[in-house]
């Protein structure tokens, strides 16, 4: 008779995140503290940027946001060259964000000096950080980030396709979309007893919402490669959910007014642990929400989690701004709600 093995799932454990966390001239001017000096941190405040999804990132054992700017001290800045306000990385460690990315094209916006800063103004958030490094010894040792979550190993590796033709100043590292480098840093991992590895891509054609053959291509290797789940960055506007494969999760929060950009999705990944001691990925959920401007929803700008808030127009400052959440939501929500089981979703990458 054919052998049957069973196993019982003993524990599971959740992982949030989150898309680009942006910070535009505009957000600026809205955060600025009235009568406060705008070359101050503390001058601005961004209390209400988290305020409706704390409860998913509280529920989470562990949530990842892509910061897409550099901490690279006043004078403050947006588009094109980013410099946000330490206050907005301190505020995000207050709602619970527990590593930042940071592999991403405007990591280097202010050079060697903004590399230095937005280093050294993250660690006294207290929160991780990947995908730059101070030297190549750090990111031998750093690279790539492995946490544990809930008594699983996890490995992140965050890398980017590229800095805006910024060359990064050495010493220090930023993680590149290199197949060598990515491979050797998922082996890494491997090696250093990772039970699951997420490959973390800041890639893609931006304002796109299909994922292209590049991206294809590199799915197919970092699946083959080792990575067990890969979530991307970088469109800003959400790209289709091909489980375990998130081609991009759009922005969380920014000034854009771009067709689809408004709308980003979170991305909860479950584990689970069996009672052999083997993790892997059980599943997981895209929800959508929409970052709601100054003047939107309210005075600044917030990020709503959309199925709560659906229904309830009247409640917006600007009700235009709902019509125009729940249109984005209504033409986009395929892209994340027609989930593709593993198998088929492996077979489908070219």
């Amino acid at each position: 008779m054919p052998s049957t093995f069973l196993f019982l799932v003993v524990d599971t454990v959740s992982v949030l995140f989150l898309g680009d966390v942006m910070q535009h001239k505009e957000q600026l001017r809205s955060a600025l503290i009235p009568g406060g000096d705008t070359l101050v941190s503390s001058s601005y405040d961004y209390s209400s940027y988290f305020r409706h999804v704390r409860r998913y990132i509280d529920s989470a054992d562990f949530t990842v946001a892509n910061m897409e700017f550099c901490l690279g001290g006043a004078p403050y800045t947006g588009y094109p060259s980013f410099s946000a306000p330490e206050e907005l990385a301190q505020e995000a460690a207050g709602a619970g964000i527990d590593l930042f990315l940071c592999a991403n094209n405007h990591i280097c916006d202010r050079g060697r000096r903004g590399l230095a800063s937005s280093l050294a103004k993250y660690e006294e958030t207290g929160i991780p950080v990947t995908g730059l490094y101070r030297d190549s010894a750090a990111e031998s040792t750093d690279n790539p980030f492995i946490a544990d979550v809930g008594g699983i190993s996890i490995a992140f590796v965050n890398f980017t396709y590229g800095t805006n033709g910024v060359r990064v100043p050495p010493p220090y590292v930023v993680n590149m979309m290199d197949k060598d480098a990515v491979r050797t840093a998922v082996h890494r991992a491997e090696d250093r007893g990772a039970d699951i590895v997420v490959a973390l891509p800041h890639w893609g054609q931006e304002y796109t919402t299909r994922s292209d053959s590049t991206q294809h291509r590199w799915a197919r290797f970092l699946l083959e490669c080792g990575a067990d789940a890969v979530i991307g960055s970088h469109p800003h506007v959400i790209q289709e959910v091909e489980f375990p494969v998130i081609y991009s999760l759009g922005n969380f929060i920014s000034n854009m007014s771009l067709r689809n950009t408004g709308l980003g999705i979170m991305y909860r990944l479950d584990i689970a642990v069996t009672s052999y001691g083997q993790a892997f990925i059980a599943g997981g959920e895209a929800i959508p929400v929409w970052c709601s401007r100054a003047g939107g929803y309210e005075k600044g700008y917030t990020v709503l989690p959309v199925p709560e808030f659906l229904g309830r127009r009247d409640e917006f400052a600007n009700p235009a701004d709902y019509d125009k959440m729940k249109d984005t939501y209504d033409r986009l929500k395929p892209l994340f709600e027609n989930d593709r089981k593993e198998g088929e979703t492996r077979d489908s990458i070219d």
